[in-house]
């Protein structure tokens, strides 16, 4: 079983985001994709924390956590020290989130 809580807060207009999804719940080409980015971005290996730095005013800051098996692994980062395997995974949570606020 593989679970990924995501929360998003600031941005421009400041409305947070907290969601959890389990992937055994998921359509299955969905829950597919996510493996994929969760695999190809290295998540596990991706550093706690991304920056020391305070986040720029008005951009996004990402809470992702991932628990599969016995591993649980959480990021914390923002639009601008996110690392560029992590990208994908994040625009596509933000993409998720979006849909289910409808």
């Amino acid at each position: 079983m593989t679970t990924i809580t995501f929360e998003r807060t600031g941005g421009h207009i400041g409305q947070p985001v907290n969601l959890k999804f389990d992937l055994d719940t998921l359509p299955n080409a969905q829950a597919k994709i996510l493996q994929n980015l969760i695999l190809t971005s290295n998540f596990f290996e991706v550093p706690e924390h991304t920056s020391t730095i305070s986040p720029a005013r008005d951009e996004f800051k990402y809470n992702v956590t991932v628990e599969s098996g016995r591993s649980r692994h959480t990021v914390h980062t923002t639009d601008s020290t996110a690392p560029d395997n992590l990208r994908p995974l994040l625009e596509e949570l933000s993409k998720l989130a979006k849909i289910q606020s409808r």
